[in-house]
């Protein structure tokens, strides 16, 4: 066996070791040690008042025109943002939500100046593996509320068991929001190093998409010895290199525009965004419509109440302007790294990943393999940019799959 093959054994030896000890407490740390270190229970508990004055806003939405027929052409479709709000004022329970999402134990931490806020649920399974769960924007820990349960109890004895961390990036949802410029990607990392090594995990495994994926990158730099496996939806750099589906080369630019504005001005397009319900659903919902593997109706694939539980992450808040801004600082900021990624690494390569754009094309999938060291790559039947949301046994087999095949 060459040097590669000897120091992957070593490493998953080192990983499995860790597993059968290692025996994370969410309890706080000693009161001798800084405040700072503590983990603190949390509860989301939005007051009545922002319920109240969203309940307002919504009430008293004023609608722009548009042209007849153009569907989803010009942006979001307005009969559909029409619809969808109605059920928003009339029939949207934020409370149930609430209830569903305070299931799982959450809890905060201080790390860098920054109170995080994290959802952290354990298996009782001797053997679970600890993983680390990064979403992007516009997502939110919602993203992954249905394959937490399936983790961390499996139905069968048989099925990898997780203990699973999901944190919210500083600036996103009830993570406290930075008031200085330069947390970019590659800062974004260092937060996750900490809070994996103040949970006790001496070695662990990540899932990530979208910015999340972009952080992971830079994790998997930063803290090699710890992790044992890397699970991208779609590995970095190939974004841009397939066409729209049924378009032109000439139009492989469609759909970027919100990249520009949030990389350059996003703190004008904020003040729109924070003030009007409406306005943050449009933004939003455009993206999902964009991003997912479905015709034309996005209630093929999403429900009314997971589309407005990830919106109302954003509203109650107020996180849109101070998570957009990731854009504008991974811009300004940190050069993307020259260095290949060393951890053994998984591809879940889906359909419509990103904009509609067709499979992942050949000249891609080569530079990915030359910047990864990839050992799985799944090209999904379907599926889009949230597979964990809009097709959860698809992402949960090729996560389990990934992570079995590296034991």
């Amino acid at each position: 066996m060459n040097s590669t093959g000897n120091t992957l054994r070593l490493k998953l030896l080192f990983f499995v070791t860790c597993i059968i000890w290692v025996h994370p407490t969410n309890s706080t740390v000693p009161a001798s040690q800084p405040d700072k270190l503590q983990v603190t229970p949390f509860t989301i508990n939005v007051s009545d008042v922002v319920l109240q004055d969203l309940s307002r806003r919504l009430g008293t939405a004023r609608f722009p025109d548009e042209i007849p027929g153009t569907g989803w052409d010009y942006g979001t479709n307005l009969t559909y943002l029409k619809e969808i709000i109605e059920y928003w004022k009339n029939s949207f329970d934020w409370r149930k939500q609430e209830q569903r999402l305070n299931e799982f134990e959450q809890f905060t931490t201080n790390i860098n100046g920054l109170d995080i806020h994290f959802i952290h649920e354990q298996s009782p399974s001797a053997d679970a593996v600890p993983l680390l769960l990064l979403n992007g924007w516009p997502s939110s820990i919602n993203e992954y509320s249905k394959v937490i349960a399936p983790l961390t109890n499996p139905k069968h004895s048989s099925t990898q068991a997780f203990h699973v961390v999901i944190p919210s990036m500083p600036g996103y949802g009830f993570s406290e929001k930075p008031n200085q410029p330069g947390y970019d990607t590659r800062k974004m990392s260092e937060f996750w190093k900490i809070l994996m090594s103040r949970l006790g995990y001496a070695a662990y495994g990540i899932h990530a998409s979208d910015w999340g994926a972009s952080v992971a990158n830079w994790l998997a730099r930063l803290d090699t010895e710890h992790i044992v496996g890397l699970h991208l939806i779609g590995c970095e750099g190939v974004l841009r290199t397939a066409s729209p589906k049924g378009k032109s080369k000439d139009q492989i630019s469609d759909g970027f525009g919100y990249v520009e504005i949030q990389s350059t001005k996003t703190q004008t397009l904020g003040y729109g965004l924070s003030d009007s319900p409406i306005g943050l659903a449009a933004w939003i919902l455009e993206k999902y419509h964009g991003w997912s593997d479905l015709d034309n109706d996005l209630q093929e694939v999403y429900s009314k109440d997971e589309l407005l539980t990830n919106i109302m992450m954003y509203w109650v808040t107020n996180s849109i302007t101070s998570a957009s801004r990731l854009y504008y600082e991974n811009r300004h900021g940190s050069s993307r790294p020259e260095e290949n990624i060393s951890i053994p690494t998984g591809c879940a390569s889906f359909v419509e990943r990103f904009d509609n754009r067709a499979r992942t094309d050949d000249t891609a999938k080569e530079n990915a393999y030359l910047r990864y060291n990839i050992v799985r790559w799944t090209d999904m039947p379907r599926g889009g940019h949230f597979p964990a949301l809009e097709q959860p046994e698809l992402w949960l087999n090729d996560l389990r799959s990934f992570f079995f095949n590296l034991r």
